[in-house]
């Protein structure tokens, strides 16, 4: 209930936000940006594969004086043996500004994966989303909720408090600390999946135009529900100039509520149809654990 109530009054905020955010402006110029990070680990919800999975990824960002912005990214899979481009996004936007307090942006991404794509939420074809920010002055308090979809879409509110810190700051360059904590509270129709192949038929002269068999196999998540994945606790340091901006993001996440699937194999022939049901939860959910990883990131700014 207290979430529901949390809703009721984070939701017209962002209505009002809407409605006012294009008589405001982000910023006051036009810039272009190219961006290279390396993630050590993939990390979704607070999940973390048993196979560990650093990316590089390449940004391209325009953002214009009136607040729309485009990025457009290329992940790199490093894992040995699994090495290639593994997905991709596509993002536009409006970040917004009201009076001096409230901020934020509306946006939408697509994504496109390779073929051999092993990420847990590969299956997320496109995603829309807002967020609501309030300056506190000490703090800042933000909002993000967004819609992912897949065959079911997911429903994703992540709230959080920061605060940016500035030292050892010069005319054209600055240093800057930003302590975070923010919780990710998610459904998880992400993990589930329909499958159907078929298996080949008899082969040879005789054979003729045999059917083979059809296997089905269906994943649904036990106990859903909208949840408490993880929270995240972090400390960005950035050192930026007139063009550059260096970041190093240390991250320890903490994972709640198990996530437990079940597959039902379902396997059609000609002498009949056989299903079977098994416990498909992943290695990495049976054993979760408290996980620390990092990004290291070089912007040039134009």
């Amino acid at each position: 209930m207290a979430t529901i109530k949390y809703f009721s009054f984070v939701l017209p905020l962002f209505i009002v936000s809407i409605l006012q955010a294009q008589t405001k402006k982000s910023s006051d110029s036009t810039t272009f940006s190219i961006q290279v990070d390396y993630l050590s680990n993939y990390s979704y919800n607070g999940r973390i594969d048993s196979i560990k999975y650093p990316y590089q990824t390449t940004t391209a960002s325009l953002h214009l004086a009136n607040g729309l912005f485009s990025n457009f990214s290329a992940s790199y899979l490093l894992t040995p043996g699994m090495k290639g481009f593994d997905f991709f996004e596509l993002d536009l936007g409006y970040e917004y500004k009201i009076g001096k307090k409230v901020y934020g942006e509306l946006y939408g991404t697509k994504y496109f994966y390779s073929g051999g794509a092993n990420l847990i939420n590969g299956n997320i074809s496109s995603d829309l989303g807002a967020s609501l920010n309030y300056d506190f002055n000490y703090f800042q308090f933000n909002n993000t909720i967004d819609v992912f979809f897949t065959s079911k879409a997911d429903f994703q509110f992540t709230p959080g408090v920061e605060k940016t810190i500035y030292f050892g700051n010069s005319e054209n360059t600055s240093w800057s600390l930003n302590p975070y904590l923010y919780c990710n509270i998610s459904t998880v129709n992400y993990y589930e999946s329909n499958v159907t192949r078929r298996l080949n038929g008899p082969r040879g002269p005789r054979a003729g135009q045999g059917i083979g068999s059809q296997i089905t196999s269906s994943t649904l998540v036990q106990d859903k529900g909208f949840k408490l994945l993880n929270t995240d606790f972090s400390m960005p340091l950035s050192y930026e100039n007139t063009h550059w901006l260096a970041t190093f993001t240390p991250t320890y996440s903490i994972p709640f509520n198990k996530i437990e699937t079940i597959t039902t194999n379902t396997i059609t022939g000609v002498t009949g149809t056989t299903t079977n049901k098994i416990n498909s939860t992943p290695y990495s959910e049976l054993h979760l654990n408290n996980q620390f990883y990092f990004q290291l990131g070089l912007t040039y700014k134009f």
